[in-house]
C-alpha cells in the first residue's frame, strides 16, 4: 500500500481560522470588486474578462498558481446556490496570500466565481437575510433547464447532438479546451437537509475523510432519500455523478420517449473528458437549513414505499393547487425565464412523482422499514423544493400586476392571495414538524474548501494509472 493510500491527504484543518465569519452572501458587484482588487494587489493573480451573459453582464475568471496540473472551479452554476461563490472567493484570497499553501498544490487554479450572473442577480434579495425559509422562497430564482450552465455543454452521442450552450457555458468550454483540467469543482448546494457528494469516479481512500469532515462543524450527512431515486452510490452519501451517456441510455430504454423530447446537453465532465479521460468532477451538496431529524436513522413501522407514496401524494396536492393558479393567470404572465419555469414545473414534477411511485413499487429496497430521516426528507424537505417555484410564480404575478389594466390587475391580485395562502399553509406545516436552524456561512465555506483541497491534494499525490 502506498503512502497516499494509507494517509490519503492533508485535512487542511488550519483553514478554520482563516475563513472570515461572513454575515451575508456577497453580491455580484461585491465579488467582482474584490476579485479586481486582489489582482491589482498581487502579480501572481490574473483577473480576466471573457464576454457577456445573455443579460449583458461581464463574465470573468481569476487565475492563480503555476502548477503542472489544472483545476477548474466555477460557482453558482445554479444561481440560488451562492455558497460556492463564497468558497471560491475565500480560496483565491487564501491562495494569493498563503505562499506555503499555494506552493504545496501543483495546480493552476482557473476560477469562475459566478457562472450564472443573470440568475444570481435575481436571488440577491435574500443574500443579506433574514435567513428564513420564507424569505428564501419569496426571493428565489432558478432558470429553466435549457438556460442552466451544467445542462447545456455541447454533446454528440449516438445520433443525438446538442450545441445550444448558454454564454457562460460557451466560455467554460473555451476554458476547458485551453487548460484541459484534470479536476473540476462545480459548486452546488441545497437549501435543506444534510451533506452529500457526487463524483465521476470513486476515490475510495477519501471516503472516510469526506464522510467525517462536515460533522466537525455540526453539519450532518444526508440520510434521507437520494436526490435522484435511481442514483448509484459509491458509499454512504457519496454518489456517482450521472453523465450525459447515463441520461441518454435511461431515455433510450423508454420506448415511448425520444431523446430529443427530454434531453438537453451535458455537464462539464462530459465536455472535459473529450480532452482528458482521467478528469474528475467533484460536487459537494451542503444545506442552508438543518434539522437534527435528517440524520435520525430510527426505523419506523412503515416501509419506504409507504413513506414515498405519502410524500408524492402531498406534493401532488400542492402541484394541483399551483396548477389552478397557473390556469387562472397564466395567459397574462410574460414570456420570461422566471414565469416559464414557475409554470412549467407543475407538469414536470407530476411526471417525476409518478415515476418515483413506479420505482418504489418495483425496487426491493423500498420494502425495508423507512427511517425518520427518510420520512422527513420525503414528506417535508422535498415539499420545500416545490415551494421555491411557488415563490417564483408569486414574483411573476407581482411583476405582471405592476403594468396590468384594472380588470387584469384584480384577477392577478386574487391569484396572488390564493398563492400566498398556499405558501403560508405549507410553510406553517413545515415549521410545525421541523425545528430548523440556519447554518453559519463560514462553516459551509470551510467545508467546501477543505473537502475540495483534500481531493486536489490526493489527486496530485496519487500517480496516474
Amino acid at each position: 500500500m502506498s503512502d497516499s493510500e494509507s494517509n490519503p491527504a492533508r485535512t487542511f484543518k488550519s483553514l478554520d481560522d482563516a475563513v472570515p465569519r461572513y454575515e451575508s452572501f456577497l453580491t455580484v458587484d461585491e465579488h467582482r470588486e474584490r476579485n479586481q482588487a486582489l489582482a491589482r494587489k498581487h502579480d501572481h493573480v490574473t483577473y480576466e474578462e471573457h464576454g457577456e451573459s445573455k443579460g449583458g453582464e461581464t463574465i470573468w475568471t481569476v487565475t492563480i498558481g503555476t502548477g503542472d496540473r489544472s483545476a477548474l472551479l466555477f460557482g453558482a452554476p445554479h444561481p440560488n446556490e451562492p455558497i460556492g461563490s463564497m468558497t471560491i472567493d475565500f480560496l483565491i484570497h487564501e491562495l494569493a496570500t498563503n505562499d506555503e499553501l499555494r506552493a504545496s498544490l501543483d495546480y493552476e487554479f482557473v476560477c469562475m466565481p459566478i457562472a450564472d450572473i443573470d440568475g444570481v442577480r435575481l436571488n440577491e434579495g435574500w443574500f443579506d437575510g433574514p435567513f428564513t425559509l420564507s424569505n428564501y422562497i419569496q426571493n428565489f430564482y432558478r432558470p429553466p433547464p435549457d438556460e442552466q450552465i451544467e445542462a447545456t455543454f455541447p454533446v454528440e452521442y449516438e445520433n443525438y447532438s446538442f450545441n445550444e450552450s448558454t454564454p457562460a457555458t460557451r466560455i467554460l468550454t473555451d476554458l476547458i479546451e485551453a487548460h484541459q483540467p484534470d479536476f473540476i469543482y462545480s459548486f452546488h448546494n441545497l437549501e435543506f437537509g444534510g451533506c452529500y457528494y457526487y463524483l465521476t469516479e470513486p476515490l475510495e481512500p477519501l471516503h472516510d475523510v469526506l464522510s467525517s469532515l462536515p460533522e466537525e462543524y455540526g453539519v450532518p450527512l444526508h440520510h434521507g432519500e437520494p436526490e435522484w431515486f435511481e442514483n448509484e452510490a459509491f458509499d454512504d452519501t457519496i454518489y456517482r455523478l450521472r453523465t450525459f451517456e447515463d441520461q441518454y441510455e435511461m431515455v433510450h430504454e423508454d420506448n415511448d420517449t425520444e431523446p430529443e423530447e427530454v434531453l438537453l446537453g451535458g455537464n462539464a465532465y462530459d465536455y472535459a473528458s473529450r480532452f482528458d479521460d482521467d478528469v474528475v468532477e467533484f460536487i459537494v451538496e451542503l444545506p442552508y437549513f438543518y434539522d437534527p431529524q435528517i440524520q435520525d436513522q430510527t426505523e419506523l413501522n412503515r416501509t419506504r414505499e409507504e413513506v414515498i407514496r405519502e410524500g408524492v401524494e402531498s406534493r401532488r396536492r400542492l402541484l394541483e393547487e399551483m396548477g389552478n393558479v397557473v390556469k387562472s393567470v397564466g395567459e397574462y404572465l410574460p414570456d420570461t425565464p422566471m414565469a416559464r419555469e414557475s409554470m412549467g414545473v407543475v407538469s414536470y414534477f407530476e411526471d417525476e412523482g409518478k415515476s418515483k411511485v413506479e420505482w418504489a413499487e418495483s425496487a426491493p429496497e423500498t420494502d425495508d422499514p423507512a427511517t425518520v430521516a427518510q420520512y422527513v426528507d420525503e414528506r417535508f424537505l422535498r415539499q420545500c423544493h416545490l415551494l421555491r417555484y411557488a415563490g417564483m410564480l408569486l414574483r411573476s404575478i407581482d411583476h405582471t400586476a405592476m403594468s396590468a389594466d384594472e380588470e387584469t390587475h384584480e384577477q392577478l391580485m386574487d391569484a396572488k392571495t390564493v398563492l400566498e395562502d398556499i405558501l403560508h399553509d405549507r410553510i406553517s406545516e413545515i415549521r410545525e414538524h421541523l425545528d430548523y436552524e440556519t447554518i453559519p456561512i463560514w462553516k459551509l465555506v470551510v467545508i467546501q474548501a477543505r473537502v475540495g483541497l483534500v481531493c486536489l491534494d490526493y489527486r496530485q499525490s496519487t500517480p496516474d494509472e
